[in-house]
């Protein structure tokens, strides 16, 4: 009798056993249910069948979930997501995308609840909800839900015994195959060489399963290189692939037909000498031009589908049913006005303060940087922008000159206080910049209308008009993504403060939620560029990390929030050492939202020591100009003095009152 005949028979003895008495029974039978189904997910021809007894799984433990959810929803979870991988496969997208996004909303909740294992099954979620959005033409939307996955799994790895860092490439594969789905090569490119690169870290002893996915980013990444005309560069990652896929039929000869799937969606096939060729004769390993357009890899679905092709053992093993913490407490007013660090201490323009402190704090968000190069002297701009007739006709060149007048005269305004008379110069600059980008070929023109767009979105919420700000900040990130592909090195800074800036739009608008996204992807989008210049983009990292963490908090995902903070600290920390001076604020800053992080998901006796850490460098700040987030870090430090108080640390707790006041009494009055 085979495995799938007993799992079968299993599952008609419990049926009838739980027919009988389903209490004792239904938990059984759920399980039985997911092992057969996930036995016949590994025949293509039998995925009907599957599909339809993991839908039966499902309906058991939404019914044990609805009267004792904490033993259940994990089982559900693991059902959904499988469920939805089938229902793609069967072409039944929409209810796919449908399952898959509860899948998500389920391990969100289990993250929330402190589940073990529950983050990196979430980042799995993830990537299949996103493979669903785009065979839906959601794009945009699978790109963030994938971005996100790869930054869940990145928070994930070990860096003493690189545990996690399997799944990293894996998730960075499917992000590099996101990317090339949408058209953006180069970057797709990128990606995709790193997830191989990390998988190749992996070397050892590796399931079937990950030697498979291995194999399917190498010739994603062989395809994206033959479709930019480097067919020379595509060879060795053609063989890396055509090595795999050998290495997985000696150690499992059932999963060649999903790999071999793969390769003949895409027009290529394996011939007799284990070389991959491309069904019109030209050989992959020697750079056939067969392969297709430009930055085309395998389908995120396909890589699903060979990920997932495991002994459905290991499925059933999963599900986060270890103990769990308690639920967290209510949040505390003062810890939703105080959490955040915003930037630095120094009384630079730009410098960081928290929201909820009113207008000039909303102004001063990190998020709301102006693109550097348009912040030249206030005066100089001003002066050079009155030197503009709005008259006089121009011709393109001209008129993208006129377009960064008129944006370095706005932001001269804003600078200066008076956000409101900013408004005119940027819809004038706006109605240019779009007669610019209408001109077929003019890049240039597209960017200063991209950038104009952030800039409107950022004037705008000065001057409080906050659903309109959204209106253009949305419309920049979008253009900007657009535009990405074509000029990376001018666009992907932008794209990055948009993205960020869009995140806070968002939330200061009540849609927290919404504002993970774009805040997730500005985290990705700023590691680029911190990794191609840590010295100019390290700092700013850091800040969006911390802005991360602030929307994760907002939407009650406070695990991951706590992640992101730790992350920011590290990056203060290293930062630090190299130039305490120009970094000091920020590492304090940093070391206060981490205990409140902390705090926040109850570690209670690990709170005093960040907290401590802060205030003995806050001695060394008396020399540092006060702005608005010093009453902001007040505001922190004061809440903190609280929470040590009524968890029996008096003495920090005294500390911490004193320094909050000493803070007080150096913060700006309104208005300043």
């Amino acid at each position: 009798m085979t495995e799938l005949d007993e799992a079968e028979r299993a599952v008609a003895r419990l049926r009838r056993a739980a027919e009988a008495e389903p209490v004792g029974h239904l938990p059984e039978l759920g399980r039985a249910l997911l092992r057969f189904g996930s036995l016949l997910a590994t025949d293509l021809e039998r995925n009907g069948e599957s599909v339809g007894i993991l839908g039966e799984a499902a309906g058991v433990y939404r019914r044990l979930a609805a009267t004792d959810p904490d033993p259940h929803l994990a089982w559900l979870a693991v059902v959904s997501q499988r469920q939805a991988l089938g229902l793609g496969l069967l072409g039944r997208r929409v209810e796919a995308r449908e399952v898959a996004r509860e899948a998500v909303g389920l391990w969100r909740l289990l993250v929330d609840r402190g589940v073990d294992g529950s983050r990196g099954e979430l980042a799995g979620a993830l990537v299949n909800l996103g493979n669903q959005l785009a065979e839906t033409g959601r794009h945009h939307e699978a790109l963030d839900r994938v971005t996100e996955a790869v930054e869940i799994r990145r928070s994930l790895v070990d860096p003493v015994t690189g545990t996690g860092r399997e799944e990293l490439a894996s998730a960075l594969g499917d992000l590099g195959i996101k990317l090339g789905e949408m058209g953006r090569g180069a970057e797709a490119l990128d990606v995709l060489r790193a997830a191989v690169a990390t998988y190749r870290e992996t070397a050892g002893d590796r399931p079937v399963g990950a030697l498979a996915d291995h194999a399917a980013i190498a010739f994603a990444a062989a395809r994206t290189l033959t479709g930019l005309g480097r067919t020379d560069e595509a060879r060795p990652y053609f063989a890396e692939a055509a090595e795999l896929r050998a290495e997985c039929g000696e150690r499992d000869p059932a999963i060649l037909p999903f790999l071999d799937h793969v390769l003949a969606r895409h027009g290529f096939r394996v011939t007799g000498e284990g070389r991959i060729e491309h069904d019109g004769g030209g050989r992959g390993e020697t750079g056939g031009d067969g392969a297709g357009g430009e930055g085309v890899g395998v389908d995120g679905a396909d890589a699903a589908e060979v990920r997932d092709r495991e002994d459905p053992g290991d499925q059933e093993g999963r599900g986060g049913l270890a103990d769990r913490r308690g639920p967290v407490g209510r949040e505390d007013a003062a810890d939703r006005e105080g959490r955040q660090d915003l930037g630095d201490l120094a009384g630079r323009r730009g410098s960081a303060v928290p929201e909820g402190l009113g207008v000039r704090a909303d102004r001063a968000d990190p998020a709301d940087r102006a693109d550097p190069a348009d912040r030249a002297d206030p005066a100089d701009r001003a002066d050079r922008a009155d030197q503009a007739d709005p008259a006089v006709p121009v011709d393109p060149a001209d008129r993208i000159e006129r377009i960064g007048r008129l944006n370095a005269r706005a932001l001269a305004l804003a600078d200066s206080g008076r956000p409101e008379l900013a408004v005119a110069p940027l819809e004038e600059a706006l109605v240019l910049g779009r007669e610019a980008a209408a001109d077929r070929g003019t890049l240039a023109g597209a960017v200063a209308l991209a950038r104009t767009l952030h800039h409107l979105g950022l004037v705008r919420a000065w001057g409080g008009r906050r659903a309109e700000a959204l209106e253009a900040a949305d419309e920049a990130v979008h253009l900007c993504r657009r535009l990405l592909g074509a000029a990376p090195d001018t666009v992907r800074p932008l794209l990055a403060e948009a993205a960020d800036s869009l995140a806070h739009r968002l939330a200061v608008l009540g849609r927290h939620r919404d504002a993970v996204a774009p805040a997730t992807e500005a985290v990705a989008l700023h590691r680029q560029l911190a990794g191609a210049d840590p010295s100019t983009y390290a700092g700013a990292l850091a800040r969006v990390l911390n802005n991360l963490s602030i929307r994760l908090c907002d939407s009650d995902r406070h695990a991951e929030a706590l992640a992101a903070t730790e992350q920011s600290l590290e990056i203060h920390r290293r930062l630090h050492r190299a130039d305490p001076d120009t970094h000091l604020p920020g590492l304090v800053h940093a070391l206060s939202n981490l205990a409140l992080r902390l705090a926040r998901v109850e570690r209670h006796d690990e709170v005093a020591r960040p907290t401590a850490e802060a205030v003995r460098h806050l001695r060394d700040l008396d020399r540092v100009h006060p702005s608005n987030d010093i009453a902001a870090l007040a505001e922190s430090l004061a809440w903190l003095a609280w929470y040590l108080r009524g968890h029996g640390h008096a003495d920090a707790a005294r500390d911490t009152a004193r320094a909050a006041e000493h803070l007080r009494r150096h913060a700006p009055k309104p208005g300043r």
